[in-house]
């Protein structure tokens, strides 16, 4: 046990003084199953979740006589500094009640008090109160889970802080199955730690993670989305792991590809190439709206060359989502452009007072045809179509 005043040896059954109400005798016992994360003598003073803040809030409510019966049976309560870690109880697997079994056979002693929380893990709940379950009932379980798995989720619901990296998504993937919300905390906590310094882990664990993540519906979002980022930040390391392993989709790994490329390039980093697509073509649209007709070439030099690498961006789009869906986007802007555009020269016309027919003709990095009534800023290259007769410029 891990508190020494209990002095149990073999015993199973103390002899507590009938003065003491059973509600008290409950919350006492619960209080043993407090964990200590830090060093036992530290976190009893320290913890507000710990065992010595549990005894406080007992001994607020209980009269001299019924805290004296308790004490000497349980020991002190401000003598919790002397306490076992619970983590201890798994290993020891002393008073064990129930048991766990894997595939092949294996079995893994346990406390049902602890696998069956009063507000979460259901699935224990439900297995252990099943009639005839017996004395000291054996739980089976899920296909898939390893030995080494479940002693890292069970070590986590005994109190443990950490996790293994190597097990780290096996444990959150099977403490979802049992609904034991702490595991899965400390797990998705461990991730995205892992995740802040992929730097510093090797390829294919940092793979691991993005791959459980792209697969996982009920990952929480801010770990989707740290999951993407440091696939983004790290793709060069990865990318080769992630060919020869294939965790992840041909289409998929593009996706990063590109998105690496324009962290690179920009210093964004985002999810997905249609999100980076809607962004930066709004972005483009506002600078070229806020740029104005009067603006120097090499300005617009400067707009043009940005929806170029938008243009070759959704390219790439089209090769991983369908090129008929990159058309009709890449059209829709176009559009757009040429009504601000239209808008612009007409701007341009009435504040240079062209004659009656004649309009003003705006450059774009690709060649234009230019119609006969416009006017045309200098610095443009132009070409003549032998063929048509007709006239086009772009900018220089």
């Amino acid at each position: 046990a891990r508190n020494p005043a209990l002095r149990l040896g073999d015993a199973t059954r103390l002899e507590v003084p009938p003065c003491v109400s059973p509600d008290t005798l409950r919350a006492v016992v619960r209080a043993h199953y407090c964990e200590l994360e830090a060093a036992p003598a530290e976190a009893a003073m320290s913890s507000p979740d710990g065992p010595q803040a549990a005894l406080a809030a007992v001994r607020a409510e209980l009269p001299a006589e019924e805290l004296q019966a308790l004490e000497a049976v349980f020991g002190g309560f401000d003598d919790v500094g002397r306490w076992a870690p619970l983590g201890g109880a798994l290993a020891a697997g002393r008073f064990a009640d129930c048991a766990l079994r894997l595939e092949g056979g294996v079995e893994v002693a346990a406390h049902r008090f602890v696998l069956a929380g009063s507000e979460d893990g259901h699935f224990f709940n439900a297995a252990l109160r099943w009639p005839g379950a017996g004395a000291r009932p054996c739980v089976t379980m899920p296909a898939g889970l390893s030995h080494e798995g479940l002693l890292a989720m069970l070590q986590l619901r005994y109190g443990c802080a950490d996790v293994d990296h190597e097990r780290v998504l096996e444990a959150r993937h099977f403490s979802e199955y049992f609904e034991w919300r702490d595991v899965r905390e400390r797990c998705e906590a461990r991730i995205e730690a892992l995740l802040a310094g992929a730097e510093a882990i090797d390829a294919e664990s940092v793979l691991a993670v993005v791959s459980h993540a792209e697969e996982s519906a009920s990952m929480p979002p801010r770990l989707k989305a740290a999951a993407m980022a440091s696939a983004v930040r790290n793709w060069a390391k990865i990318a080769e792991a992630a060919a020869a392993e294939e965790g992840l989709p041909a289409g998929r790994r593009a996706e990063l590809g590109a998105l690496s490329r324009i962290r690179n390039r920009d210093g964004h980093v985002c999810g997905n190439l249609e999100e980076y697509l809607h962004a930066a073509a709004d972005d483009l649209v506002q600078w070229e709206c806020s740029v104005g007709p009067s603006a120097p070439s090499r300005v617009w030099k400067q707009v043009e060359g940005a929806w170029d690498h938008w243009r070759q961006l959704l390219f790439e789009y089209g090769y991983i989502f369908g090129a008929a869906q990159a058309e009709a986007w890449r059209l829709r802007v176009a559009e757009r452009r040429e009504c601000f555009r239209e808008e612009r020269a007409a701007r341009k016309t009435a504040e240079l007072r062209l004659p009656p027919g004649k309009v003003w003709f705006e450059a774009t990095s690709s060649w234009r045809e230019v119609p006969e009534n416009a006017i045309c800023p200098g610095g443009l290259e132009y070409r003549f179509d032998m063929q048509t007769g007709k006239n086009y410029a772009r900018l220089c």
